[in-house]
């Protein structure tokens, strides 16, 4: 029995292999943010704990982890989830609270539609997965009296033979923020008081992108904050980046992700927007490029009214309802100013200034359930060279 099962895991990791090859021709994947996850002893060969299953755009790419590295159970108010993802060397940033295992077992990967609560007092850890070595090693925790708090908050930079990992914890009351680094070559946590430029704003941690050798925090209500945590200065100086005029909304206001959107595109730092028109009041989206950085200058590229989408003819044949739909993310390699949206159960891809539909599939993303998708829950992956 222990060889035909491991025949068969064999057999599946070849299967996985042929997929990552047969995706990297796409160069770039939609990366669920919400793992599967699995009993530990029928899905992995012995030394691994990770599983992938990629598919080129825009079919879902997923991972699946052990229980072992994320035991709770799944619910709206808590979830493992993937904070980051590097395009150089295949690192992905994972976060899980460690609770007790359930007892008994569920049979199935479930996600309960409402909070359950438990897990406040978990630990909460970080895990570096190596999608080479099918490989995740957690990371040390930070020395007392700091602790992991925001996987909203956290990002990655990875280089050939180290990787930095670094969450920002503001502290508003003070016009201060902490930033908690990991360096992987002294395998510890370092931590730095910097000032806050929001002052006594609350930060929306809405994640955070890896550019330019740079992470940016994304507040979707306010802005990005901005610093060079390598190789900047000591401590390093936080920048504050607003959004685009008239883009500023009150602190909390609720699924932000379903309506805004921070990526790199080609290059460029993008960000993305649904509102509606000043004007007649039909709902419209609008793309722009951050031009420089140190002025706050954003570039509009362009806008499109959902009325003008919904009256294309592709957009028709997919028989999908006149309704506004969810950001999902910007197309990371263009060309042109495509973003992807999710309604229902489906994907499509809308290139906004020709006010045209590219293409649409039903997207397999089980966890969080329908009502929830948006921003917070895919990323756009450019695969690393070595899949390619």
């Amino acid at each position: 029995m222990a060889e035909l099962q491991m025949a068969r895991l064999q057999e599946e990791r070849a299967a996985e292999e042929m997929q990552m090859r047969e995706a990297a021709k796409g160069r770039w994947v939609i990366l669920v943010s919400v793992p599967h996850v699995a009993h530990d002893e029928f899905h992995f060969p012995p030394g691994t704990e990770l599983r992938l299953n990629f598919g080129a755009p825009p079919f879902a790419s997923r991972i699946t982890v052990p229980r072992r590295i994320a035991p709770d159970r799944k619910a709206i108010d808590n979830y493992p989830y993937l904070a980051a993802a590097d395009e150089r060397h295949g690192r992905l940033l994972l976060y899980a609270t460690q609770g007790p295992d359930p007892e008994p077992r569920p049979a199935l990967d479930a996600f309960y539609l409402r909070p359950l609560g438990v897990h406040h007092g978990f630990a909460k850890a970080y895990f570096i997965c190596d999608t080479t070595t099918r490989e995740a090693s957690r990371l040390p925790d930070p020395d007392h009296p700091f602790a992991i708090l925001h996987p909203g908050n956290v990002g990655l930079l990875c280089y050939s033979i180290s990787f930095y990992v670094a969450e920002l914890q503001p502290a508003p009351a003070s016009r201060t923020a902490t930033l908690l680094l990991y360096r992987s070559d002294s395998d510890a946590w370092v931590d730095e008081e910097l000032s806050y430029p929001p002052h006594g704003r609350p930060w929306g941690g809405n994640g955070v992108v890896s550019h330019q050798d740079r992470l940016w925090w994304v507040d979707l209500s306010y802005g990005l904050l901005t610093c060079d945590v390598v190789y900047g200065d000591d401590p390093p100086d936080l920048r504050y980046v607003p959004l685009p005029q008239d883009s500023e909304l009150p602190a909390g206001t609720p699924d932000l992700e379903k309506r805004r959107c921070v990526g790199v595109s080609a290059g460029r730092l993008r960000y993305v927007q649904i509102d509606d028109d000043e004007h007649d009041g039909d709902p419209i989206v609008r793309m722009w490029t951050l031009l420089d950085e140190d002025a706050g200058e954003w570039g509009f590229d362009c806008a499109a009214s959902f009325v003008a989408i919904w009256d294309d003819e592709a957009y028709k044949a997919t028989k999908l309802p006149r309704q506004v739909p969810a950001v999902a993310l910007i197309h990371p390699t263009g060309p042109g100013d495509v973003v992807y949206f999710f309604l229902r159960s489906r994907i499509f891809a809308v290139d906004v200034r020709a006010r045209r539909l590219l293409e649409w599939r039903f997207f397999e993303m089980l966890h969080p359930p329908m009502r929830y998708h948006s921003s917070q829950f895919v990323r756009a992956w450019n695969l690393p060279t070595l899949f390619q």
